[in-house]
């Protein structure tokens, strides 16, 4: 199995290189529990986040099953003031100017938007089994008029292995990989005209019949995502490299289109698709949880390289690599957070009651090359069922 875990590696490396005509960067779940500590969860985590975070997770012995996870994100800056913007627009309880000016105050400076993700599954004990959705959406521009709506949105099935290596008495080394049947869809042209979005809220149309007519490249693929952990103690470090994927036909249709296919079962016509691939992305990180007093007070801290050869590539500052963040476990059910993110705050807290896990975070992320250039603030939730 470990040699064909390699063979695959390379096989997929290979065809990504060979087939690449255009590319989709990775679609990341923006959940409280790695948002609330700056998104520096991928190249240690383990249970059900390893799914979409480090394949080495498999080798924990100690596993988890993700009965049900829904994790809901909104893209706007945490104030009273703009959640109640944000619920006014939504709502459609005003004239169209009124709109149009609340949009405005909305998106311009930050984006307005939104996501989710979802799945389930069962990782560790050398064994990683599920599946998870993503959907993400935001709404950029210099005004509500003019803005362009961004959506990407995937569903991946995951079939992973993984084995641990003692080394002595007090170091454990963990290596995983695995499978992933996706399916990937990201709107074009540039994105959606949000003024469609924008007349449906003020004339109490269905948000729904907007989305249904736009258009979407779409198509399945096949990805594989490897990483190793080791553990000594408290302290492991972890690194991950994800996506590893050929490229893969998609093709150009509404979003009805897409739904009905799929529902249906229908393969889509590629004859006349786009070729694309997936941006491999590469995760190192560590994290020292010392025990205090067990059960009672276990802090924590956490920190990760995210994407060191497309910072390079971009020329982007050094701070857009850096996450990093702390926690502390009261209780052994109670957690508070705090993140460092790309050069922004991040905070959040959690509640975990054995078998229901909520979670809310707090969060601003930089998409520009240097932290100030374009930074998009948002709020997000999660209620989790797990053994």
């Amino acid at each position: 199995m470990k040699h064909l875990l390699v063979i695959a590696f390379l096989v997929l490396a290979v065809l990504g290189l060979a087939g690449a005509q255009a590319s989709v960067s990775t679609l990341r779940a923006k959940d409280p529990r790695s948002m609330g500590i700056g998104g520096s969860f991928a190249a240690t985590s383990w249970g059900y986040d390893g799914l979409y975070g480090n394949p080495a997770a498999a080798a924990s012995s100690k596993p988890q099953f993700m009965i049900a996870d829904l994790s809901a994100w909104a893209y706007l800056k945490p104030t009273q003031a703009n959640i109640d913007k944000a619920l006014a627009l939504v709502g459609g309880n005003a004239s169209p100017a009124e709109m149009a000016a609340t949009a405005n105050d909305l998106i311009v400076g930050n984006g307005f938007g939104g996501g989710f993700s979802t799945g389930l599954g069962y990782v560790g004990k050398g064994l990683a089994l599920g599946m998870y959705a993503i959907g993400d959406a935001v709404a950029e521009g210099d005004s509500a008029l003019g803005a362009k709506v961004t959506s990407s949105a995937s569903i991946n099935l995951v079939v992973g292995l993984g084995f641990p290596i003692a080394l002595g008495d007090k170091a454990t080394l963990r290596l995983g990989g695995d499978m992933r049947p996706y399916f990937r869809a990201d709107s074009v042209d540039g994105g959606w005209l949000f003024a469609d979005f924008l007349t449906a809220f003020a004339g109490g149309g269905s948000i729904e019949s907007v989305v249904n007519g736009e258009l979407v490249d779409g198509g399945f693929g096949l990805a594989m995502d490897l990483g190793a952990q080791l553990e000594m103690g408290s302290f492991s470090l972890g690194l991950a490299v994800r996506d590893l994927s050929p490229s893969f036909v998609t093709s150009q249709e509404t979003v009805s289109q897409l739904l009905s296919n799929l529902s249906a079962g229908t393969i889509p016509d590629l004859s006349t698709g786009n070729a694309e691939v997936m941006l491999p992305a590469v995760y190192l990180g560590m994290a020292w949880k010392p025990k205090l007093i067990p059960g009672f007070l276990e802090p924590g801290l956490y920190l990760e390289f995210q994407d060191p050869v497309a910072i390079v590539m971009d020329k982007a500052s050094i701070w857009n690599l850096v996450h990093a963040g702390l926690d502390l476990k009261l209780f052994s059910f109670l957690t508070l957070q705090a993140g460092f993110n790309k050069g922004w705050l991040s905070a959040g807290a959690g509640v975990n009651l054995y078998l229901i896990e909520l979670n809310a975070a707090v969060f601003t992320e930089e998409y520009g090359l240097h932290p100030g250039d374009s930074p998009r603030s948002g709020l997000s939730f999660q209620v989790s069922i797990h053994l």
